[in-house]
């Protein structure tokens, strides 16, 4: 994220831009990715969160996530203690780390964490983010079709940050490493590029599915009439 300064002459004040990634291969990633950015924001202002961090820090974490891999083997600055006097008291219960308001005196405010410990938590020091959001939602009156569309969308970002699923940066490697015609050389002929986007476009238009990709399950959009068994399964 960044901050926009306004305009010249406009009376629209200072902006923060959220910057997640480039854009996906389907529909379903891209949706749940701004699902949970849009859940993000909604998260940080109810439970009046402190994410910043030196931009130094920033600096370095973006010269770790262009490394191979990144997502999965590399570590970032995160802040540790992300609650501030003013955080709600559900806020404190769901972010309890052993230590709680610490300052740069007292404790280590910014610590290394994989992608996974920063999404779905590291026991003892970090909630995670997905459970903060999980923990917002508890509060809030969601229908079952709504919340099980999002416990889809949520069960995705999960398994990303886990490593369950390739990143699309990784499957696109990995499509052209198993190439029959690729020769190790680092060179990407026409016909590989060509086989690569038919791919594409038949994981687009679900005419094959993509399990390492996507998971078992990437649909966008549950069913008006919502099954029983999955309605139970999803709350």
């Amino acid at each position: 994220m960044r901050f926009k300064p306004p305009p010249p002459h406009s009376t629209i004040g200072w902006r923060v831009e959220f910057r997640p990634c480039e854009v996906q291969i389907t529909d379903f990633e891209n949706a749940a990715i701004v699902c949970f950015i849009v859940l993000m924001t909604r998260v940080i202002l109810s439970y009046q969160l402190d994410f910043l961090i030196p931009i130094s820090k920033v600096d370095e974490n973006m010269q770790r996530a262009q490394k191979r891999n990144a997502a999965k083997v590399e570590k970032f600055w995160f802040r540790k203690d992300i609650t501030t006097q003013v955080s709600p008291p559900e806020a404190n219960e769901c972010c309890k780390t052993g230590t709680t308001n610490c300052d740069m005196k007292n404790c280590d405010m910014f610590v290394e964490m994989t992608l996974n410990e920063i999404i779905n938590g590291k026991e003892g020091e970090f909630p995670g983010l997905i459970p903060l959001i999980k923990s917002y939602l508890t509060g809030m009156d969601v229908d079952a079709d709504t919340h099980c569309t999002i416990q889809q969308y949520l069960q995705f970002i999960q398994k990303r940050a886990s490593g369950e699923i390739l990143t699309t940066a990784s499957w696109i490697r990995k499509f052209v490493r198993e190439h029959p015609e690729y020769k190790s050389d680092s060179k990407v002929s026409e016909h590989i590029n060509y086989d690569l986007l038919n791919r594409i476009r038949q994981i687009q238009t679900g005419k094959i599915s993509c399990p390492e990709l996507l998971g078992d399950n990437a649909t966008s959009k549950t069913k008006d009439s919502v099954p029983t068994a999955l309605t139970n399964d999803c709350l």
